[in-house]
């Protein structure tokens, strides 16, 4: 019989750390050590630390640095519902991740682990990840119709992100932090990025006042329009539109919430990935691809939508195309009264994160991030003054 060891870092009581076994059914008390000490989330100006992270997780001093790196951005001012709740998803994910903890591994980077029973799969093994906080709103720097409150705390965290090879994984907030965080993020002028958005909307619209400004219900047209991504492949959609909600342009390739298959999703990403010589892309989530009678609390419900193992099984087909993910979002999901009144429908979109994270990091690990972010490198180089930073003092 195999002798019991620990494995997992449970909880420090006084100066001493308390683990278990593997199946935890074996308890250890273990002498105080460096090692066993949780790293410190990054000091990010404009980001404030959260005092209980994403599924009270803290990777040990030990382990490898944080490769996926979770910001909060709870912002709703391009949304065109009044009084939105948006703003307070990234809150409301973590709150329910709270009732599912991981414990840091003692035998090497990674965690206990999240299993979900629907699909028999492990997630989250081998992801070493880190909650670095939640975006502070500057209005004092907000000065402009275009510009936004909380690009000091983005802008902080993709430059902390190139820094350490990771990836950041951004919670809205409205859609519109899209825009944002792809307009930021570092480009080689010889690189070519796609969008994959998972979306009940084609957020394409023109508006006769306010079309020049980026929202969450135009800023797909603003990114193929300014060239910021080279195409964008929404996939979900479905519902009535009037005429004036219709756009089209060559780079826009749609996958309707009727045709929506995982084999098809595949399909037309390697299509893509080869007609535009695509060499990276970016993955948004907007909760409103789920079917309301799954997940009512969006500000835009449309019904009549997949279910949810659909959305999971075509998710991770998208991030199994051999294309490198450089980022990824959720969106639109509202936000929660009570921390202990969380809608049981909120374990959905948490689940959906964390399938999101766990694809992506196994996307990560496929094409070595260190090739992506070299050369993201060599684009901000290739720029005036050749610096390795966003330049904060312009944002």
């Amino acid at each position: 019989m195999k002798t019991s060891e620990p494995a997992y870092l449970i909880r420090r009581i006084a100066d001493a750390w308390i683990a278990a076994d593997e199946t935890f059914s074996q308890f250890y008390e273990l002498e105080p050590a460096k090692e066993l000490e949780p790293q410190r989330p990054p000091d990010l100006p404009g980001v404030e630390p959260v005092q209980a992270p994403f599924f009270l997780y803290e990777p040990l001093i030990g382990h490898q640095a944080p490769q996926l790196g979770i910001l909060g951005i709870p912002y709703s001012g391009g949304t065109s519902m009044f009084d939105s709740s948006v703003a307070g998803l990234a809150h409301a994910l973590r709150a329910e991740s709270w009732k599912k903890v991981l414990y840091p591994s003692l035998k090497e980077s990674g965690n206990s682990s999240l299993y979900d029973i629907g699909s028999g799969r492990r997630l989250l093994e081998t992801v070493a990840m880190q909650d670095w906080g939640t975006c502070l709103m500057d209005e004092a720097n907000a000065d402009t119709d275009r510009d936004i409150p909380y690009k000091r705390g983005l802008g902080a965290a993709l430059n902390h992100a190139l820094d350490q090879q990771a990836l950041l994984c951004c919670i809205g907030g409205d859609h519109s932090i899209t825009h944002a965080v792809l307009q930021m993020m570092p480009k080689s002028p010889d690189r070519r990025r796609v969008l994959v958005q998972f979306d009940a909307h084609h957020d394409c619209g023109i508006d006769a006042i306010h079309q020049e400004h980026p929202s969450h219900s135009n800023f797909v047209r603003h990114l193929l329009e300014e060239g910021t991504v080279a195409a964008v492949v929404q996939i979900g959609l479905r519902g009535l539109r009037s005429a004036d909600q219709m756009y089209s342009h060559p780079g826009l390739i749609q996958i309707s919430a009727e045709h929506m298959t995982p084999e098809r999703v595949s399909q037309v990403l390697n299509e893509v990935r080869l007609r535009y010589d695509a060499d990276s892309a970016y993955l948004t989530f907007d909760l409103d691809s789920l079917d309301p009678g799954s997940f009512p609390y969006v500000d835009f419900p449309i019904a009549a939508g997949p279910t949810w193992q659909n959305i999971r099984d075509c998710v991770i087909a998208a991030l199994e195309v051999p294309i490198c993910y450089q980022g990824m979002d959720m969106v639109e999901g509202q936000g929660v009264p009570s921390d202990q009144h969380i809608p049981g429908q909120y374990e959905l979109a948490l689940r959906m994160w964390v399938y999101m994270m766990d694809g992506i990091d196994r996307n990560r690990r496929r094409f070595e991030l260190s090739a992506c972010t070299d050369a993201a490198r060599e684009g901000i180089l290739s720029g005036a003054g050749a610096s390795m930073k966003l330049d904060l003092k312009e944002v």
